[in-house]
């Protein structure tokens, strides 16, 4: 990712922050339930409110997860306030990134983050979906050391972020869960889960499958 991106998105990150630092005081425990919208309800060809419960749609995706290292420890040792500053600083530079590289968030939880890219198709700037995966975790981590920690470190937000990134590709189940009003749309698959524990076994790197590896775009000198 180049400098006038990264420019770009640390001051939007710090926008973010400045809208949460101004609300921080107001933070309390309360139901927030005054929106039934799932975050997936913008996946291509699967709008929430058109699927029926239990039915499903199966097609193969590029998977990226990522997750930071030793929140739960950081949470307990900053508090409930600089947590809740921490990630709005975290998550919005991260979907910038996703932005950028035309990625369809399916799902935040926790600290964590799971997007995909549709098939082999070709996605942005004549990339294809692994592409976009594999480059949207490399400037995961470059957004992190040049957008999240600095912003971190000048707001005393604590130590330094840290982050596991996981990429694969296969076979993926998309449904719809839930009851009435509370319902969301899912994806589920094998490569799913293997992308979850990639994530968790590095940090500051990104972890590809033989997948990706294998589908990544030969160079005209036939290297990958």
């Amino acid at each position: 990712m180049d400098n006038t991106n990264i420019k770009k998105i640390y001051k939007k990150t710090e926008q973010h922050y400045i809208r949460a630092r101004k609300a921080v005081d107001a933070i309390e425990k309360r139901a927030m339930l005054e929106s039934y919208q799932p975050i997936s309800d913008m996946f291509p060809s699967f709008p929430a409110n058109k699927l029926e419960f239990g039915s499903f749609n199966q097609k193969e995706y590029a998977v990226l997860f990522v997750d930071m290292r030793g929140s739960t420890r950081r949470a307990q040792d900053l508090g409930a306030k600089k947590t809740f500053l921490t990630m709005h600083v975290y998550f919005p530079s991260l979907l910038e990134v996703v932005k950028h590289n035309q990625g369809i968030v399916i799902d935040m939880m926790g600290d964590g983050l799971m997007v995909l890219w549709e098939g082999d198709a070709i996605v942005a700037d004549g990339r294809n979906s692994v592409q976009c995966a594999g480059i949207c975790g490399l400037d995961m981590l470059q957004i992190c050391q040049r957008v999240i920690n600095p912003i971190i470190q000048k707001h005393n937000l604590g130590s330094n972020v840290k982050v596991g990134v996981g990429v694969t590709f296969g076979s993926v189940i998309v449904t719809k869960i839930g009851v009435d009003r509370f319902y969301d749309v899912k994806a589920f698959g094998n490569c799913i889960n293997i992308a979850s524990h990639y994530a968790n076994d590095v940090t500051d790197r990104v972890k590809v499958s033989r997948e990706i590896k294998q589908r990544w775009p030969r160079s005209p000198q036939g290297a990958r």
